[in-house]
């Protein structure tokens, strides 16, 4: 009979009040067995939690990994208000389970549980911006240094959420500027996959194709029943530009919604700042001077200032 293996987890994790559906184990005494500690389909009551915080290590089998996962995203929000989990280890969890949920949306762009997970990493993310002083400058530090679509849609949503919270933006406009951010490259899923990740500059040809994922973007959102014209116009218009000559649309100035503009700045800054297949990346600072040098017919400077104040109030720049 094969022998049952076990994975150590991070205690913190487990959340009190919340239903598990996997088992804990203990290493007993001598540290050569396991004794069942939590039952699967127990409640994580206030008893149970205090005895959490006395143990040293908690196991569970590396059979029930996917139900772990599984848990640990259902709780994301908890984790990230948990005072007691450093701000760096929290950006670290919330920044791998949001990779994994937005790698599944571009598999399945066109599921809305996969778009309702998306909404949930919104929330976690929020959750550490607006409850830890640290969390930016802890989130962006762990940002993808590689640029792959999933995770500069990531990225973007990162920053937008930051620039959003430090411009004065709140509440439910705050978390839907976070969610056209997610979604702004959903159209890319519909691109062909040797043009978005092509190991140099695009063909003229190759380049109109992949003008078109903002419009794919904005009909797969359609589809999928989004109708704040907030998100939609993030995903549509986030490659406008302020003098005119973006596109779809050919907009310009304050035709341009404001979440539009402010994904706008965040994804050029991303593209600049992250390493591509076929450039090295600029520093962040690198970065900004050619977005206020060279791009100014392109995005809006006042949001390009406010993103400079931001990036510097968290030392990145």
């Amino acid at each position: 009979m094969k022998a049952k293996k076990y994975k150590r987890i991070d205690k913190r994790l487990i959340t009190e009040g919340s239903q598990i559906d996997f088992n804990l184990f203990l290493p007993d005494e001598t540290k050569t067995a396991m004794s069942l500690f939590l039952q699967s389909d127990t409640a994580v009551d206030g008893t149970a939690k205090v005895k959490l915080r006395e143990i040293e290590g908690l196991y569970i089998s590396e059979e029930d990994e996917a139900l772990y996962q599984e848990y640990v995203t259902r709780h994301l929000q908890s984790i990230a208000r948990n005072s007691d989990i450093p701000t760096d280890q929290k950006a670290k969890i919330v920044y791998e389970k949001a990779t994994e949920t937005i790698d599944a949306m571009f598999k399945n762009p066109e599921s809305l549980e996969n778009v309702k997970s998306a909404q949930d990493i919104v929330h976690s993310t929020l959750e550490m911006i607006l409850n830890d002083d640290s969390a930016v400058e802890s989130l962006m530090k762990i940002t993808a240094h590689d640029y792959y679509t999933h995770t500069h849609s990531l990225n973007v949503s990162i920053y937008t959420l930051s620039l959003g919270a430090f411009l004065g933006i709140a509440g439910k406009d705050l978390e839907t500027l976070g969610m056209a951010a997610v979604l702004h490259d959903l159209g890319k899923s519909k691109i062909d996959y040797e043009i978005i990740n092509k190991n140099g500059k695009l063909t003229n040809e190759e380049f109109e194709q992949m003008k078109l994922h903002p419009t794919f973007g904005h009909e797969i959102a359609l589809h999928l029943g989004i109708d704040d014209e907030r998100v939609l116009s993030g995903i549509r218009h986030h490659h406008e530009k302020i003098r005119g000559g973006g596109y779809p649309d050919n907009l310009q100035g304050d035709q341009i919604s404001y979440f539009a503009r402010i994904i706008g700045v965040c994804d050029v800054f991303d593209a600049l700042s992250t390493k591509r297949s076929y450039k090295d990346p600029m520093s962040s600072f690198e970065s900004l001077l050619l977005m206020k040098q060279q791009m100014s017919e392109h995005l809006d400077m006042d949001i390009v200032n406010a993103f400079i104040k931001m990036l510097h109030k968290q030392g990145k720049s």
